[in-house]
């Protein structure tokens, strides 16, 4: 801050004390700079009108014009300037009228130079102290222009997020002033759609820049229309409060804001519209609704335009046959058919998406954590909890919330559906296989018996009719074919040990050689005792002929 210099000025009738006061003392290194003098009332006031010094020191008894009257001219035109005034001991009663009309101070007559010296640099200090304030309070006046549209946000924040008193909130509107009127308002809140998905990885810069396009096309938008102002709520939300547009609906005006930003910007916005309110101080009733009416964006996946009108009376009688459409979900995720438990859980989300009125949104959210638990215990029931991981990381992370969709919702629980029935099918697989397993040693372990399916069955604790599709499926042949097979393979082995034919055929469960000589040949092509014969003399090595174990 630059330092202004003091001026002063001398007025009085004797120019011996005039060039005294004005020449003997070093004004300049009190800072203090002599702007003129004068020796009668009426030049001084002339020089004081042109030069405006900031003290004037002159004599009260003066021609053409006295220092009282000099005084009170002096505080009408300047009156921040100090007025120091000279006077003889019998002047004292003129003295005292000066000190009325505002003077600084009285300097009686015979005076020292030192004297006027002190006086005059007393009236210096203190304007430059005023001078100060003055620096002062302008600097704060300068910070809090600089911070209005922060303390309007800061205003219309609080109006919005609180019920307020009627008298304050007029008390601080008017301090703010708002290029709106403060009748007739209501709120629009814009939400960047996929904002998450779009941006989490994006630098920040562009970031900002996407939030000031969609700022500067909502504010330009809106002013074609009406009067608004435009604030950022949160990272992908602005809030808009205007005053009702007395030709276009608020809707058009939102309609034109979404269709705006989706021409000019790689966005798209949701956005809600509240109602009408006659003051600031219910504001905050059109924010709730605009949010409310945001909400149902949960059904249409976004750009989009809904009024707390159209959703306003949502209430609803919910069906009460869902809960055995969810245990039919549930035993078609158990037995791994993830086609039924799909087409099972469209059925519960559809039932309540195609009612009119549609649900709160809250009600799906909620919905959705009870499905995917549901399913959760299901396939635990199933599969081991440490083989379900990934599972319950998508259950308890894959979050639905109010910036995601019904048809988000409804991918998330098919993962889940899809996911959760592979495990269980390669649990049941894996299951499967160690009875099948099981199942074989049995055989193996029997062969002199006459093993029927429905003994092996028993063995491991199956149904006759389960055990021969659970066979056939994990080895891919019958329960019978596959115990033949085994035996022939078996009689090979015996047969290249030159055991005797009969003795092989009882070894494996064959009361009657003869029968048991057809089954071989069925198999190989060849009798046992052409088989035994043809390997021996080539010394061919036994092969064994595709028995899947």
């Amino acid at each position: 801050m630059s330092v202004i210099s003091t001026t002063i000025c001398f007025i009085d009738d004797i120019q011996s004390v005039v060039d005294g006061i004005s020449k003997q003392i070093s004004w300049e290194r009190h800072g203090i700079t002599v702007c003129g003098t004068a020796i009668n009332g009426e030049d001084g006031l002339n020089l004081i009108t042109s030069s405006k010094p900031d003290i004037i020191v002159t004599d009260i008894r003066m021609p053409k014009l006295d220092g009282l009257e000099l005084t009170r001219r002096v505080k009408e035109l300047l009156p921040r300037s100090k007025v120091i005034l000279m006077t003889g001991f019998s002047d004292f009663e003129y003295a005292k009228q000066a000190v009325q009309l505002g003077a600084f101070n009285l300097i009686t007559k015979p005076f020292s130079l030192a004297h006027i010296e002190e006086i005059v640099v007393k009236a210096k200090e203190e304007i430059e102290a005023l001078r100060n304030q003055e620096h002062h309070i302008a600097d704060l006046e300068q910070r809090v222009q600089e911070s209005m549209p922060f303390l309007r946000q800061e205003l219309f924040a609080w109006l919005l997020h609180h019920k307020v008193n009627e008298q304050e909130a007029k008390q601080r509107w008017e301090y703010v002033k708002p290029d709106l009127e403060p009748r007739h308002l209501l709120v629009m809140i814009l939400e960047i759609d996929g904002f998450d998905d779009k941006y989490r990885n994006s630098p920040m810069n562009e970031l900002e820049l996407a939030r000031f396009a969609l700022k500067n096309i909502t504010e330009e938008t809106i002013a074609l229309y009406t009067r608004g102002l435009v604030f950022r709520d949160s990272a992908n939300r602005l809030v808009a409060v205007l005053n009702a547009p007395f030709s276009d609906s608020a809707a058009a005006i939102a309609e034109a804001c979404s269709h705006h930003v989706s021409v000019y910007t790689s966005l798209t916005v949701s956005i809600g519209i509240g109602r009408i309110v006659s003051y600031i101080h219910d504001l905050y009733a059109s924010y709730d609704q605009a949010l409310h009416a945001l909400s149902y964006h949960f059904y249409t996946g976004g750009n989009a335009v809904i009024s707390y009108e159209e959703v306003a009376d949502t209430e609803m009688s919910l069906p009460r046959s869902i809960r055995s459409a969810e245990q039919e979900m549930v035993y078609a995720i158990q037995s791994g058919n993830a086609s039924q438990a799909i087409t099972t859980l469209d059925h519960i989300l559809d039932e309540f998406k195609d009612r009119s009125p549609l649900p709160k949104p809250e009600y799906f959210i909620s919905l959705y954590y009870e499905l995917a638990y549901m399913m959760l215990r299901a396939i635990q029931e199933k599969v081991p909890l440490n083989e379900l991981a990934d599972l319950s990381s998508i259950v308890r992370e894959g979050r639905v919330s109010s910036e995601r969709s019904l048809a988000d919702m409804r991918r998330v629980l098919h993962h889940i559906v899809t996911l959760g029935c592979e495990h269980i099918e390669n649990q049941s697989r894996s299951a499967a296989v160690k009875i099948i397993q099981e199942a074989i040693q049995y055989v193996k372990s029997n062969l002199d018996l006459d093993i029927s399916l429905s003994a092996c069955a028993k063995a491991v604790h199956l149904s006759p009719s389960y055990f021969a599709g659970l066979f056939k499926k994990v080895t891919g042949m019958a329960f019978s074919h596959y115990v033949t097979q085994i035996r022939i393979e078996e009689a090979k082995r015996l047969l290249l040990e030159d055991r005797p034919i009969q003795e092989i055929a009882e070894s494996l469960g064959y009361a009657e050689r003869r029968y048991f000589s057809d089954v071989f040949k069925k198999y190989t092509q060849m009798t046992p005792s052409e088989f035994k014969q043809a390997h021996l003399d080539n010394n061919v090595p036994l092969q064994k002929e595709g028995v899947r174990e």
